[in-house]
């Protein structure tokens, strides 16, 4: 009977977790290699959340929306969770100069409870102008004031805003392009 030589390739070292990986074909234990991105967009009363894994698509999930922090924390946990998430990309609201602003504070402390609860890393990004940038992408336009209100109530746009802010993060780190 005839042997196979099986290839073994040697991958470069990943720059964020330093970490080099050999794969060969008839090793079983590989360790994880895809990221699983959460981009949110943080507010004190909607949290809009967005999806994307290293294939580079970005796309809105539904908002936590609930009335109190403590249950919007669960539903975010709840996203975590079902997607297996390695990173939450968190939209950090810098002036158009890129000062920070009043509401930094209460983003940083967002973060630090997001750390705290959900032990994954939080990277913080400029979320300059994803709000107008997510009113002109998908999302039917709203034709009354009672319409606007629903849209703002659901947290669609704020969901749509998190999209915006995670392709962004995904398209300056060269991700999926």
């Amino acid at each position: 009977m005839r042997q196979w030589n099986r290839p073994s390739f040697q991958c470069q070292t990943c720059p964020t977790h330093g970490v080099g990986l050999n794969y060969s074909p008839s090793s079983p234990n590989l360790p994880p290699v895809a990221q699983v991105f959460l981009g949110i967009d943080y507010g004190s009363r909607r949290v809009g959340l967005s999806h994307a894994d290293e294939l580079g698509f970005a796309f809105p999930l539904p908002a936590a929306t609930a009335e109190d922090a403590e249950t919007r924390f669960l539903q975010i946990g709840k996203e975590i969770t079902r997607l297996k998430v390695t990173l939450l990309v968190l939209g950090y609201p810098l002036s158009v100069e890129g000062e920070r602003t009043k509401r930094c504070d209460e983003v940083d402390a967002f973060a630090a409870e997001l750390t705290r609860r959900f032990s994954i890393p939080v990277e913080k990004i400029d979320e300059a102008l994803t709000s107008q940038a997510a009113d002109d992408i998908g999302g039917r336009k709203p034709r009354s004031a009672r319409e606007r209100q629903d849209q703002a109530r659901s947290g669609e746009r704020d969901s749509r805003a998190a999209a915006v802010l995670l392709q962004d993060f995904l398209n300056s780190r060269g991700i999926g392009s």
